[in-house]
């Protein structure tokens, strides 16, 4: 897998867990005009007939009115994008129709897309139109919403009232080494230390994926225990995924993947400390090929005392 596919599936994963986490924060940002939100909960409908993997739909109650939340994370706009959440859309709306009882009403449905790139010399429309029906007559098809995060200020991502949409600040417009920092002790303040841990690393990952490479990950970083990157989901799911893959890929491929995230995972701690691996202990990194090895020289990284004299040099 290419580097650039690899960030991909990093940013997919990271959103499908935060956002599994936290649904009513999710609900709160799509939903910024809802007095109040009563009920959310994820939906398992069976729409993989035509084996797309699609995000899943949140099931919410707001203001009374129940309703269906399809999200699209997209890192970028592709000329298939509308009709695969068309397709989905159509599908879902089957199967809950086929989940009725006689007499019952489906709850509607609204498909967002979630973009994290794109042009930043235009901005998006509100919605976008999938057209079944000929130019020229009434419309049929479907409407998606579209928020382009990429394009938002911190500010405007904040005015959602969601901490979960706080993940997309180092993707603002206007996003900076000292503004991550102000979010990231706004968060600490007001979260639990559970839901800040998850937000805060969705964050890091995020800052990683920023194409306008602006390096905010070490501002975020610099702001987290120094233990949170090695209990980091991320990377223990790295080193799972890449051992699964091995099993059917070869174990030389999938062990390599595993070992790649140990090996980031390592830079992330140091630079939570404001250090970088001296060049002879890089090479050493690089080159090592024992899991158990890397693992044990995270775990001395994180022991503040033997940072400098086992590990880095100062910045």
């Amino acid at each position: 897998m290419a580097p650039a596919e690899d960030e991909a599936d990093d940013v997919d994963l990271t959103l499908r867990h935060v956002a599994q986490r936290f649904p009513e924060e999710l609900a709160r940002a799509l939903l910024p005009e809802a007095r109040r939100v009563e009920r959310c909960a994820w939906g398992e409908t069976q729409v993989t007939s035509r084996e797309r993997r699609m995000d899943k739909s949140l099931f919410v109650v707001a203001d009374g009115v129940p309703r269906v939340e399809h999200v699209e994370w997209q890192s970028r706009w592709t000329p298939e994008l509308l009709f695969r959440v068309y397709e989905y859309h159509s599908l879902s709306t089957l199967a809950l129709r086929d989940a009725l009882a006689p007499g019952e009403q489906a709850p509607r449905i609204r498909s967002t897309v979630v973009l994290l790139s794109g042009p930043a010399d235009r901005r998006w429309p509100t919605y976008r139109a999938f057209r079944t029906t000929p130019r020229g007559e009434r419309f049929s098809g479907l409407r998606v919403r579209i928020e382009p995060v990429y394009q938002y200020t911190v500010a405007e991502l904040a005015a959602r009232r969601s901490a979960l949409w706080m993940v997309f600040a180092p993707l603002a417009i206007d996003a900076t080494g000292d503004a991550m920092a102000t979010v990231v002790r706004s968060l600490k303040r007001t979260l639990s230390r559970p839901r800040f841990d998850e937000v805060a690393l969705a964050m890091t990952v995020l800052a990683d994926a920023d194409r306008r490479g602006r390096g905010l990950r070490s501002a975020i970083a610099a702001q987290l225990p120094e233990e949170l990157v090695m209990r980091s989901w991320v990377y223990t799911q790295g080193l799972e995924r890449g051992r699964a893959e091995g099993v059917a890929e070869g174990m030389a491929q999938g062990m390599a993947q595993g070992m790649a995230g140990l090996r980031g995972a390592l830079v992330q701690v140091l630079a939570a400390r404001g250090m970088k691996l001296s060049p002879m202990r890089r090479a050493q990194v690089e080159t090592e090929t024992n899991v158990e090895v890397l693992q044990r020289w995270i775990a001395r990284a994180v022991t503040a005392e033997r940072v400098a004299q086992v590990f880095a040099e100062p910045r």
